[in-house]
């Protein structure tokens, strides 16, 4: 008799501990949705490579994903294809796109995109002011500013809920 009492308890604990770990999971899911603010963004201003000067300011209430990248690294080379594809659907969806080449000469970018297409902006950060006000370190680095000029996301690797990032508040 003591040993079903036993068995009965201990299953009815595992399976308190199971519900408890399933709502705790639920409610960290939640938060995590919109992750802790990174700070504010800092502002900047750059030309792009046709000239045009584009500045941070420009998407205010808005939000604006940033790619941070250099055409002599191979894993900013491997994503471009991926991202020339993934522009077209940012840009259907109202979505603003930017990347940042850090360090490289206009006619290095321009020598490059001969070779390798690219379709979405590209701002020329010559001097990496902006990229070490960014705090890049190591290349490709992905930054989502959200419409409040806030970075809710910063990494090596795409924000695949970005959306939900452009949005936290």
């Amino acid at each position: 008799m003591k040993k079903i009492l036993y068995l009965t308890a201990a299953v009815f604990l595992i399976f308190s501990c199971m519900v408890y770990a399933d709502t705790k999971e639920k409610e960290n899911g939640e938060k995590n949705a919109c992750p802790a603010l990174l700070g504010n963004a800092p502002q900047f201003s750059l030309k792009d490579i046709a000239g045009k000067e584009i500045k941070l300011s420009d998407f205010k209430e808005q939000g604006v994903i940033l790619f941070f990248w250099a055409s002599w690294c191979p894993r900013c080379r491997e994503e471009i294809p991926g991202l020339n594809r993934v522009y077209l659907l940012l840009k259907k969806k109202g979505i603003n796109f930017l990347s940042i080449d850090a360090g490289e000469t206009e006619k290095r970018i321009r020598r490059f995109m001969k070779s390798t297409p690219i379709d979405f902006p590209v701002l020329l950060d010559a001097s990496q002011k902006v990229s070490q006000s960014y705090v890049v370190v190591g290349i490709p680095t992905f930054v989502v500013v959200n419409k409040n000029g806030q970075i809710t996301f910063q990494n090596h690797f795409w924000p695949h809920n970005y959306e939900e990032l452009l949005s936290c508040r």
